[in-house]
């Protein structure tokens, strides 16, 4: 058989095509809300939908390997535009169909977009704090500062030593840095002990216990054991995303030739591009109970010197260049008459963020060209049978 350009083009166009990778994708959906009561939205979502390939267990013996949503979503992409925008007649009987079409490939690219180029986090302030930045609710970051020079930070992406596997070590080295960063004992989800006198692999009298992962991902807290080699000399500290603890008295400080350096395991940081101050935090209470009602947050969004007051509330987010940062939740929940309380809101920076909502507008218009164009034609179609 043959392989030409028609016949590839004819196989990426086909309905056939279109209802297996749509049959697949009800598949997908229907798996992974089953494996979320077992794993958590974040492991499931990892798996089943931003994979290319996966493997899913069946009744957690037999391996079915599977298809990703990723891919499945790029081959329905490429499915549109070969049959809907290539093959498909031109002609103005029609154009609704192909507008409406327009809108669903818009539609995938937002995703796509939404996907590779989105950023969410939370910022949390109690009244009169102010921030300019905001922190992943699940991805992890080593940050290296020189205590001398505090401007400068040198920033190791989680993602770049949390897929290893256990037992598995890796060196990072930068021009600027005096010395080489090692870690070992990698941990996704850990807690530290007080070590035993003279127990095997403390350090500095501090244990990482590993703990299996949480179903909610943001209760996940990252450890890993750090060994710095600087001209021969050796350091060990263990980093853990808790640095604010009595075992551990904030991030591990090693010293390199002249300098010290803070070396702290945490939430990645997004910086925004104007500042956030919490003037207030309104709450109203459900009465007899200490449920919120409603709660919302008045704050000053400074920019360029330029100020403008703004209250959040549910379903009433601010949007400014891109982020938007809506009102997610408060605390501390059992805080006393008087106690302050601060205000978390989620942020999220999207450069699609309306893109689906534009979507959905181009695929109702063609929708509606299309019905509207049924319609006229069936009513002149019944007015030349009744005067025939």
């Amino acid at each position: 058989m043959t392989i030409t350009p028609k016949s590839v083009l004819n196989f990426f166009s086909s309905y056939g095509l279109a209802c297996v990778v749509l049959t697949l994708l009800l598949i997908l959906t229907f798996l992974g809300t089953l494996e979320q009561t077992q794993h958590g939205l974040f492991e499931v979502q990892n798996k089943y939908f931003n994979s290319l390939f996966l493997v899913h267990w069946l009744f957690d013996t037999v391996p079915i390997p599977l298809p990703g949503a990723y891919l499945l979503s790029g081959i329905l992409l490429i499915n549109l535009i070969c049959g809907a925008i290539i093959r498909a007649p031109k002609s103005w009987k029609r154009p609704g169909m192909l507008i409406a079409h327009c809108g669903i490939i818009y539609m995938l690219f937002s995703g796509f977009v939404t996907y590779h180029y989105s950023t969410r986090g939370h910022m949390t302030l109690y009244p009169e704090e102010s921030s300019s930045e905001y922190k992943s609710f699940t991805d992890w970051e080593i940050a290296i500062t020189d205590i001398g020079k505090p401007g400068k930070e040198y920033v190791i992406p989680g993602e770049s030593f949390l897929k290893l596997d256990a037992g598995q070590e890796v060196t990072f080295h930068h021009a600027g840095l005096p010395f080489d960063l090692r870690l070992s004992g990698i941990c996704k989800n850990a807690t530290i002990r007080k070590a035993a006198v003279d127990e095997l692999g403390a350090i500095d009298g501090v244990m990482i216990q590993e703990l299996p992962l949480e179903k909610q991902a943001e209760r996940n807290i990252a450890a890993a054991i750090a060994t710095v080699d600087s001209g021969g000399t050796v350091r060990q500290g263990v980093l853990w995303g808790f640095s604010e603890t009595p075992m551990t008295k904030g991030p591990w400080v090693a010293e390199a030739g002249d300098s010290k350096y803070s070396i702290d395991l945490r939430h990645t940081t997004f910086e925004v591009p104007f500042t956030i101050t919490l003037d207030k935090f309104n709450r109203d209470l459900h009465p007899g109970t200490g449920m919120a009602a409603n709660f919302e947050s008045e704050v000053t969004k400074r920019e360029g010197g330029v100020e403008r007051k703004v209250n959040i509330r549910m379903n009433e987010p601010l949007r400014h260049k891109g982020y938007t940062f809506f009102q997610a939740s408060w605390g501390p929940e059992n805080a006393q008459p008087g106690e302050p309380l601060f205000s978390t809101f989620e942020v999220v920076n999207n450069p699609a963020d309306q893109w689906p909502l534009y979507s959905c507008i181009v695929i109702s218009i063609g929708l509606l060209i299309h019905f509207l164009q049924k319609l006229l034609g069936y009513l002149l179609q019944e007015s030349r049978r009744r005067t025939a």
